[in-house]
């Protein structure tokens, strides 16, 4: 054996023995905030585990995620992929211009699901336009970032923007009044060219939330507020988010921008029935207590959550939604006294629940990115009958 196998060979021993080490004595990380996970703790040796097997199972992921310098290592096997001439990794395509865009392909979707979705979105907007008007409903199902910016995918990955649309005709066809449902996938695919999503993150940036306010406003009647109404102010710009996490490449870090306007004074936010109130849309304490800065509208994702406005119009708004919403709410302050946010994927609640309790509210507003839309398995909420429906105190939630 020559030399240059044997330094290999004892460079590589080396390198496991100090991880080893180094893995016994640092402490346990608990928690990575880069990745958006627990992490694995080192498993109780008992006999019962070691027969089983899962000791031996759970001890190996313990040393995956508990290896020295992890982060450093994750990012070194990314970029040795990518030089490989991997279109992808982890489910995450390499980009141009330095985008980190989701895999997905037709196959990912159940076409059962998506038709049993796109009925009951379809019967619960129909429902809500006899009862409050058609033009104070409206539904926005929103492109995934591959879809609103093909050109940014590699050549050779797949697109799905196909069945984003085929899924928004699909709900279109069935809508008594198919205005309902403006046209937003093409909006924001007419718009590509500028920073309407994040490069690291699967999220739309707040001037991406901007043209969809457009959007809306239009289909709504309402007054569209040019840019020239909001200040904007950038608040963080290293920011790195849910792709990145899952294949951190090297690309540039994104930039997070609000955009401020008058109706923001005398706002109140009330998150989970009061367990948290504040004074401000933005969190700016919950985005930087971790990595992910899109925290910054609303603190993230939870089941309930009130905003209070100095507007008084009259009206009060339901916002069904995904975490898409979260920055796209604050461009509506101007427009209601009462901004109402459910989240299906954190509460049980089923709307008409909602509805038929509050007739103070005057107009719904959906909006989901159409790819979760159409893996939702949790949108029977949307339907009178659901059976599953649990009583929470919405009394001292929707308290002034």
């Amino acid at each position: 054996m020559d030399k240059t196998k044997i330094a290999g060979i004892a460079l590589f021993c080396a390198a496991l023995g100090i991880g080893g080490m180094a893995t016994a004595v640092l402490p346990q990380r608990e928690r990575s905030d880069r990745e958006n996970r627990v992490l694995e703790t080192r498993p109780e040796l008992t006999a019962e585990n070691i027969l089983s097997g899962s000791y031996q199972e759970q001890y190996e992921e313990y040393l995956n995620d508990q290896m020295p310098l992890r982060d450093g290592w994750v990012r070194m096997a990314v970029g040795l992929e990518r030089l490989a001439g991997r279109l992808d990794v982890n489910g995450v395509y390499f980009g141009k211009d330095g985008y980190l865009l989701e895999k997905s392909s037709p196959s990912d979707f159940d076409g059962a699901q998506v038709e049993e979705n796109a009925e009951h979105l379809s019967d619960f907007l129909n429902d809500a336009a006899d009862r409050f008007g058609a033009g104070r409903v409206c539904c926005l199902l929103l492109p995934d970032k591959a879809a609103a910016m093909p050109d940014k995918l590699p050549k050779g990955a797949d697109d799905v923007s196909k069945e984003e649309r085929e899924t928004a005709e699909m709900v279109r066809r069935q809508l008594n009044e198919p205005g309902v449902l403006p046209d937003v996938i093409g909006e924001l695919r007419r718009r590509r060219d500028e920073y309407i999503f994040y490069r690291t993150d699967h999220h739309w940036t707040t001037l991406g939330a901007y043209y969809a306010y457009c959007v809306w406003a239009e289909a709504t009647g309402h007054e569209v507020r040019g840019p020239e109404a909001y200040s904007r102010e950038e608040i963080f710009d290293d920011f790195y988010g849910t792709t990145y996490n899952k294949a951190p490449a090297k690309v540039p870090a994104d930039c997070v921008e609000l955009f401020h306007s008058e109706a923001e004074h005398g706002i109140q936010v009330r998150v989970d029935g009061g367990k948290t109130v504040s004074d401000s849309l933005y969190f700016l304490e919950e985005a930087t207590r971790g990595f992910n800065r899109y925290d910054v509208f609303f603190g993230g994702n939870t089941a309930l959550v009130q905003v209070s406005t100095k507007a008084e119009t009259g009206r009060s708004l339901l916002v069904v939604k995904d975490s898409f919403a979260n920055c796209f709410v604050p461009f509506l302050a101007g427009d209601y006294e009462r901004i109402v946010l459910v989240d299906f994927r954190y509460g049980k609640e089923n709307v008409y629940e909602i509805l038929d309790r509050y007739d103070g509210i005057t107009d719904v507003l959906v909006i989901y990115n159409t790819t979760s839309f159409m893996q939702d398995t949790g949108l029977d909420r949307l339907d009178r009958k659901a059976e599953e429906m649990e009583e929470f105190d919405a009394d001292s939630f929707f308290d002034e």
